[in-house]
């Protein structure tokens, strides 16, 4: 009798253990898709604000977006963009400049998608407007009108 009860207390503590030890794999995994997800995210809104800084000194947008369908402004791996080695290299990013559909000369739409190795893919599309041009200044600021991520 007190072997049938050691065994079913072995039995008890094995399947115990592996359903911890399952529970913290799928955590695990959960934590890291949910980090590469952010990663993905974040390397998109680079390069909306990578493309954002080369639209500050383009005196004539229309040339700069002349396709509805999009004007490619970056397109790469985030790493190679920035030149920084601390950055995942399998991050790629593609910013699209969409001139404005109501035919507004100020005002761009910008698309950023980022993809990562693990097959994540973030999309973010910002509708800017850049301010009026004053005499002393080489750049323009630029307002964001509308965010969303897609």
């Amino acid at each position: 009798m007190a072997l049938v009860t050691a065994m079913t207390a072995v039995l008890m503590m094995l399947a115990i253990g592996g359903s911890v030890a399952l529970n913290t794999m799928t955590e695990a995994t959960i934590a890291a898709n949910h980090r590469d997800a952010l990663q993905t995210l974040y390397a998109a809104e680079a390069a909306i604000e990578l493309s954002i800084s080369q639209l500050r000194t383009v005196t004539d947008w229309t040339a700069a977006a002349p396709d509805p369908r999009g004007t490619t402004l970056v397109q790469g791996t985030l790493a190679g963009l920035l030149q920084i080695t601390a950055i995942d290299p399998r991050l790629n990013v593609t910013a699209l400049a969409i001139p404005d559909p109501n035919g507004d000369p100020n005002v761009l739409i910008v698309q950023a998608v980022a993809t990562s190795a693990g097959g994540i893919r973030r999309s973010i599309q910002v509708t800017i407007r850049r301010a009026p041009a004053s005499s002393s200044a080489t750049t323009r600021n630029i307002e964001t009108i509308f965010w969303r991520e897609r």
